[in-house]
């Protein structure tokens, strides 16, 4: 219940935000607006004023508004009112259309801001150098001789300085081959490095991974919490043998499925050792844990917030159109892209995390909903300003039966990319092998 709460908190209050930015706009050039809707669908409720109708509608899935003299758009689809034929000028036209993803943008950096101004617990390796800390045996890096204590400076040319860089280089990339700029005992080379394609998502996999600790957090009911190992435990032995970091403990738990070992951890002073029989999941021993990562809170002033809020949203900005253009010459996966089911899933475990974290999380997708709407593609707003681009260079304005089929391609363009990403949201349930097994044929 909370989860589907979250989502329609998000999606409403960002695209009420986006359509305000076009009724303000209106306003200010004295275009007449001649509906204001929270939701779609069926007036519920509200009034009229200044010759605008104020309503809340039956589907709460965001909002619109229907401007005179704009021309055909979205709220002919779902509104319950017709184009209409007198125009307003190109140029209060274009406005009123940058209004609204520009709206957006702002309230992205207002939302980060806020967040930082809350304060925003981040894990702590994402501002460290990243030093390879550990190369997953058998991956791309491991074939390509990356190794422990590795330092990875660029990724295909472009500087990595902190992992959170680093991270977000790679995982963007899909499949296919990247050259890593490495250095080594203060030598520098360049290593191509095959990444495979995550099944879930379609991130590129590196094997490269941070260093991190053997400091555990149990789940409730599994076999470490059963046996009396607690969430903060740092485990330094399994059946004898010594742990060195957490990505080891896989290797050396998964042989002994359904069968009892033995964990040592350190509790504070004192080193404690637990008998335990492991699941068995699938053939492999698990006993219930997960990496517990060392995390700071960061918290800004106002103006140092808002700075931050800029660089943020500039930088993910930039990634975003990255991540675009790799759509566009198929170096990244469409499964990257995800639809209503997984900004939901994630709305709730931001709601679920703190306000914090959905205020972050609203600056995000305010952020893509803005960029997205800016992009060429009928009936979005970049569609619209594409067409007002054209009837400038022309001198003249396209007849309205030509924008109202564009608007319709534009339509169905969108319900297929929405099938697209619902399918990528429901395949992310499914086990494992399933999802192999549909993408690989």
């Amino acid at each position: 219940m909370l989860t589907l709460a979250a989502f329609i908190f998000v999606i409403g209050v960002l695209i009420t935000i986006h359509e305000a930015g076009h009724f303000a706009m209106a306003r200010l050039l004295g275009a007449p607006v001649d509906v204001f809707s929270i939701g779609f669908g069926k007036r519920l409720w509200g009034f009229e004023r200044g010759g605008t109708d104020y309503r809340i509608s039956l589907i709460p899935l965001g909002g619109y508004v229907r401007i005179i003299g704009l021309g055909p758009d979205e709220s002919d689809v779902v509104g319950d009112g017709a184009s209409d034929t007198e125009l307003l000028p190109r140029w209060q036209r274009t406005l009123i259309l940058l209004a609204g993803p520009l709206t957006n943008i702002v309230a992205a950096v207002g939302f980060v801001a806020l967040a930082f101004i809350i304060g925003v617990e981040v894990q702590a390796y994402l501002d460290e150098p990243p030093v390879v800390g550990w190369v997953e045996p058998g991956s791309g890096a491991d074939l390509a001789g990356i190794r422990r204590g590795d330092l990875v400076g660029a990724v295909q040319g472009e500087p990595s300085d902190h992992w959170r860089e680093l991270e977000t280089a790679l995982l963007t990339s899909g499949g296919g081959e990247v050259m890593l700029t490495i250095e080594r005992d203060g030598v520098r080379s360049e290593i191509p490095v095959t990444l495979g394609v995550d099944h879930l998502y379609g991130f590129g996999v590196s094997g490269i991974k941070p260093f991190l600790d053997t400091v555990v957090q149990t789940r409730a009911g599994g076999p470490a919490a059963n046996s009396g190992i607690q969430t903060g435990d740092r485990i330094v032995a399994v059946n004898g043998d010594p742990v060195g970091q957490y990505y080891e403990l896989p290797i050396l738990i998964e042989p002994h499925a359904g069968v009892e070992i033995t964990i040592d951890v350190v509790r504070g002073n004192e080193q404690l050792s637990f008998e335990l029989t492991t699941m068995n999941e699938a053939g492999k021993g698990k006993i219930g844990v997960v990496p517990l990562f060392p995390t700071v809170v960061k918290t800004l002033g106002l103006l140092p917030a808002i700075r931050v809020g800029i660089v943020e949203c500039h930088r993910m900005t930039i990634q975003t159109f990255e991540v675009i253009g790799r759509l566009l010459t198929r170096k990244a996966s469409i499964r990257q892209v995800s639809g209503p089911v997984g900004i939901a899933q994630i709305s709730g475990e931001a709601a679920r995390s703190g306000i914090e974290a959905l205020i972050m999380l609203m600056g995000i997708i305010s952020l893509q909903l803005g960029i997205f709407n800016l992009l060429p593609i009928p009936i979005l707003d970049g569609g619209h300003l594409t067409v007002i681009a054209v009837e400038s260079v022309i001198r003249k304005d396209l007849p309205l039966k030509v924008k109202e089929r564009i608007l319709e391609v534009g339509f169905y363009l969108l319900i297929l990319l929405m099938v697209v990403v619902l399918f990528n949201d429901i395949v992310r349930f499914l086990p494992e092998n399933v999802r192999q097994f549909i993408f690989r044929g």
